[in-house]
């Protein structure tokens, strides 16, 4: 099965990884251990990550690191 990556903000696609067993070991975690990793109803798995857009202005605003997300 196939992982999509995700910015966890914008939600721009960050890419896909054929190899969900990868994707883990690069985690260190087990399935849906991380709060990163989301199963959607169709079993499609998503890994939410921070696009370099995003963190750069999280880098510039440093207070916004207190939103769960801050684009809406």
């Amino acid at each position: 099965m196939s992982v999509t990556m995700k910015c966890r903000h914008c939600q721009q696609s960050m890419g896909v990884i054929h190899d969900e067993e990868r994707v883990y070991d690069l985690l260190g975690q087990q399935p849906l251990a991380l709060d990163i990793v989301q199963l959607n109803d169709d079993g499609e798995v998503f890994v939410q990550l921070v696009c370099e857009h995003c963190e750069d202005i999280l880098t510039q605003n440093p207070n916004l690191f207190e939103n769960d997300t801050f684009i809406h």
